[in-house]
């Protein structure tokens, strides 16, 4: 279970609130690779998609649908391109 202990990236500090961790470096990481997938993916926007461009999509439509679940047909007006 040690890799979930959130230790600090630079010293051995205490951790607060403005403290880059472990925990901050694998989020960046992911929003990061996110990112990109959906905007290297959708970059062709062709008729018969790219299998990158099949799985932003996919992700994209899962992300869209759990917010229409959980907010209901009058908060997916605020769900961008929808």
């Amino acid at each position: 279970m040690d890799q979930f202990i959130v230790k600090p990236l630079f010293g051995d500090g205490a951790v607060h609130w403005y403290t880059p961790t472990n925990a901050t470096l694998w989020l960046g990481l992911t929003v990061l690779a996110i990112i990109a997938l959906l905007v290297f993916g959708t970059r062709g926007r062709a008729v018969v998609p790219s299998r990158v461009q099949s799985i932003a999509e996919l992700m994209y439509g899962m992300v869209h649908k759990m917010v229409e679940d959980v907010s209901g047909k009058d908060g997916v007006r605020y769900f961008p391109m929808s």
